[in-house]
């Protein structure tokens, strides 16, 4: 069974972007690239694939600073 979502994360700017399988291929199909959609950058590299979306952001958690929520990233 194919997975449905894919992790990529920026080797430029370091942040963590997830993408869709079937429209990742169809971009490759057209002979165009993927670049991060923060910078800009073709240096991006697959970081996890996954059918649950919730797989693919485990590693993000969240905590409150102040009564707002803070996004907390764990290596």
């Amino acid at each position: 069974m194919k997975e449905i979502y894919i992790s990529y994360h920026c080797n430029n700017c370091g942040k963590t972007s997830i993408l869709i399988t079937d429209e990742i291929e169809d971009t490759l199909k057209k002979d165009k690239y993927l670049s991060c959609s923060h910078c800009g950058s073709k240096r991006i590299f697959e970081e996890k694939k996954t059918n649950d979306l919730r797989k693919c952001m485990k590693h993000d958690s969240y905590k409150r600073k102040h009564g707002a929520l803070r996004q907390v990233m764990h290596e």
